[in-house]
């Protein structure tokens, strides 16, 4: 979930836009137009419902979108950072880094509630029910807050380096470095995947396919957000895995470093922005389902 303003490469540090700034400029603004309305809809869908008809699987979802209305709000300054450069100051710096990892990390811990929440309904729902109203309250409020410990890391190293028109990430060594790519890579995606797949197959064993399904309606919205959250952040994460080996083989390999860097800088761009994709598309199984 590095920012996508950042490169090692220099050829990406050009005033001119290259091809990947365009597509995922592109890409980006497709997100912001359809995700926008999409997830606004979910929150006017949600509230219009009185409280006796809401349960907590509405709530998340009400959660999901909020994180992602945040994250697309933030697509505008993006789109203009891509394609110029960064023209405001170090705090709207700290604010955007804040911002938009503050809706990832929300987006993902929403994301993995959904499945671990389904699974505790189905084999354990005396449990989930002691939570009562106050419980889930709280249960969100503490995802929120988890969400924002954990964008930290990448508040603490985003920066504009001295006399620099840009803003990266700046680490005070490369072991720095490789310890934050580790950290959000686990923490944002290998732990709550992990959770969700252990939760499904849990299922799986345990209960009746008929029992499983008895709310269709709900299966399908569930899954098709897990589904989405895979296919959309794996490409992301290889991403930051081909940064971390990179690190690593700089000084034994630089062969394999300079193969490794050519092909990164070709996708590296485009394929951050599916965060936003991954946003965009969350509210149209809600929706869909309410037809």
């Amino acid at each position: 979930m590095e920012n996508l303003n950042s490169s090692n490469s220099s050829s990406l540090d050009s005033t001119s836009p290259d091809s990947g700034r365009l597509i995922s400029s592109i890409l980006l603004g497709l997100c912001c137009l359809l995700g926008l309305p999409g997830n606004i809809a979910v929150l006017l869908v949600i509230m219009r419902r009185s409280p006796q008809r809401s349960n907590f699987t509405l709530y998340l979802m009400l959660n999901l979108a909020s994180s992602d209305i945040l994250c697309l709000a933030t697509v505008p300054m993006w789109i203009y950072t891509l394609l110029h450069r960064w023209t405001l100051d170090r705090a709207a710096c700290k604010l955007a880094t804040f911002l938009l990892y503050l809706s990832l990390y929300a987006n993902v811990l929403m994301v993995t509630l959904l499945g671990v929440q389904r699974y505790l309904q189905v084999l354990y729902p005396q449990m989930w029910n002691r939570l009562r109203r106050k419980g889930e309250a709280a249960l969100l409020l503490a995802l929120w807050g988890l969400a924002c410990a954990l964008t930290a890391p990448a508040v603490a190293t985003h920066d504009m380096g001295d006399g620099e028109l840009k803003y990266r990430r700046h680490t005070g060594s490369e072991a720095e470095r490789v310890a934050v790519l580790v950290l959000e890579t686990l923490l944002g995606f290998v732990v709550p995947f992990s959770v969700l797949v252990t939760s499904y197959c849990c299922l799986q064993r345990r209960v009746n396919q008929m029992v499983l399904f008895s709310s269709a309606k709900l299966t399908w919205l569930v899954t098709s957000v897990v589904v989405a959250f895979f296919i959309l952040w794996v490409p992301v994460h290889i991403v930051n895995v081909v940064d971390i080996a990179g690190m690593v083989l700089r000084a034994s390999r630089p062969e394999a470093l300079a193969v490794l860097l050519r092909h990164r800088s070709v996708a590296v761009r485009v394929v951050r922005s599916f965060t936003f994709v991954n946003s965009c598309l969350d509210p149209f199984p809600f929706l869909c389902s309410e037809l």
